[in-house]
């Protein structure tokens, strides 16, 4: 290596050294670990599936069972109540999980499902309570809701995704009202779908067409997953520029929601219907605003209506918490944010909001139950709450509860001693005997022994075995049986 070269590497050298000195290399270490964020995402995921099936499942950190003693508490302190029921899936095992059993429902070979004896009960004794107002919210049919909870007293019912709303009435004899949250008029569109559909259902095997009342669906959860799901993306993207001109929605549920592609009006979802429940309190009820909330659901359908509340929850609570300046976590990603200021005049800031849905899985709703069977638990539950009686006896307060005589003794004790222990059992509402302490021991009128003569403590053993007489224990002799 020449002199020239030498003195060019160690020039450079020197410089580098001179400038990037090691108080440096410490200060860039240091900015470069304050510039470290914490990860933001808030979310917990979790693999779910075999094979093509296998997805990744995201739900928020907080995401845990529902409390039912939180709601529990809750119900039994508010005064105005709102409670929002799915149908299928949530108050009734799910008809959907089973492809066969679906093409039998569509086809009207099988009876469908219906709710359990305790679930009715428990749905007419909130109902029966004048502070509930309780909904079920269905993507049924109006006569197929009306078959089977139309009997149920004060009970709303809210059928096609909230198409049609039949307000809470005592009158169950007569037929029930509905009326229809967003106008249809024009149904021209129906006839233009189903044509198209049937052209898909003739050259997609397992595919059939479902109608109701309000909506047409096409249905490929029995095809071919792959060609299935091709068709269905042809078909929307057909249905989109075919019936652009009408006011409708074409949604599309993949595989894991049924397999579908649906037609039904714009603006139709149980999100508005919720809504336009909280809307209408005043007309229904004579309460004070909303200051509990339970939503349960189970599927994609119920999702805006579980997003919706929990939004109407969480401005509650932040009308709460302005006076602290303290700050809330942000919401999950799994909500869709929409304006649900409308609502705030008839939500009380007091207000708690429980959202749940039927099975853990990814959803809008804060908690989860695991099946249809803890949704019957945590509705017997509110209905114990609300029927149990108030009144509660324990023996701190005796003294203050019962008249009592006191009795001075020869060692200078003084004994307190109820005046008589004759009592008389008490019935509570629910026809169970009441419990009694000590302390609800009364006197009898004054006609018993202990009303006439005064308690007599013996001071000592001897003065307490010489008050026996020979003649008692002789009889007791006579008449008892020893071992």
């Amino acid at each position: 290596m020449s002199e020239d070269e030498r003195m060019r590497r160690i020039s450079c050298a020197s410089e580098f050294v001179t400038r990037v000195t090691t108080q440096r290399w410490a200060l860039a270490v240091m900015l470069d670990l304050k510039g470290v964020h914490k990860n933001a995402d808030i979310g917990r995921y979790s693999g779910a599936g075999l094979g093509l099936g296998y997805r990744l499942l995201g739900m928020d950190t907080g995401f845990v069972s529902l409390d039912i003693n939180s709601v529990a508490k809750a119900y039994k302190k508010a005064h105005s109540r709102l409670i929002l029921l799915d149908y299928g899936g949530t108050i009734l095992s799910n008809d959907n999980l089973d492809n066969l059993s679906r093409f039998q429902m569509v086809t009207k070979t099988r009876a469908p499902s219906l709710p359990t004896q305790p679930m009715v009960s428990a749905l007419k004794e909130l109902c029966a309570d004048k502070r509930n107002v309780v909904f079920v919210v269905s993507g049924k049919e109006r006569h197929s809701l009306t078959k089977v909870l139309g009997n149920i007293p004060n009970l709303g019912l809210a059928a096609e995704h909230g198409m049609f709303v039949s307000w809470p009435t005592s009158k169950t004899v007569s037929k029930r009202r509905w009326e229809t949250i967003v106008p249809d008029h024009d149904r021209s569109w129906r006839s233009i779908a189903i044509t198209i559909m049937e052209v898909y259902t003739s050259r997609t095997h397992g595919s059939y067409i479902e109608e109701t009342e309000m909506k047409v669906l096409w249905q490929y959860r029995d095809a071919d997953p792959e060609f299935g799901y091709l068709q269905s993306r042809e078909l929307e993207d057909h249905l989109s520029n075919v019936l652009r001109s009408f006011s409708v929605d074409i949604l599309h549920g993949g595989v894991q929601e049924g397999g579908y592609v649906e037609v039904r009006p714009k603006g139709v979802n149980k999100g508005v219907v919720a809504m336009h429940v909280i809307k209408n309190i005043p007309k229904i009820t004579t309460g004070s605003k909303i200051d509990f909330a339970l939503v349960l659901g189970d599927d994609h359908c119920d999702e805006p209506m579980l997003s919706m509340m929990r939004q109407i929850g969480r401005r509650a609570v932040e009308s709460r918490r302005a006076r602290t300046s303290e700050q809330l976590p942000p919401l999950p990603s799994t909500i869709t944010l929409v304006d649900v200021s409308p609502c705030d005049p008839y939500v009380s800031s007091e207000m708690e909001t429980f959202t749940c849905t039927v099975g853990k899985k990814p959803s809008a709703a804060a908690n989860y139950l695991n099946d249809v069977d803890e949704v019957t638990e945590l509705m017997e539950s509110l209905v114990k709450v609300a029927t149990r009686d108030q009144k509660f006896y324990s023996s701190v307060d005796l003294r203050a509860m019962a008249p009592v005589s006191s009795i001075p003794t020869a060692g200078g004790f003084t004994f307190e001693l109820p005046l008589d222990y004759t009592w008389q059992a008490e019935t509570s509402n629910a026809g169970l005997v009441k419990s009694l302490s000590m302390g609800e021991l009364h006197p009898t009128d004054g006609k018993g022994p202990a009303a006439t003569e005064p308690v007599r403590v013996s001071a000592n053993l001897s003065e307490f075995l010489g008050s026996i007489d020979d003649a008692e224990v002789d009889d007791d002799d006579d008449d008892g049986v020893f071992f």
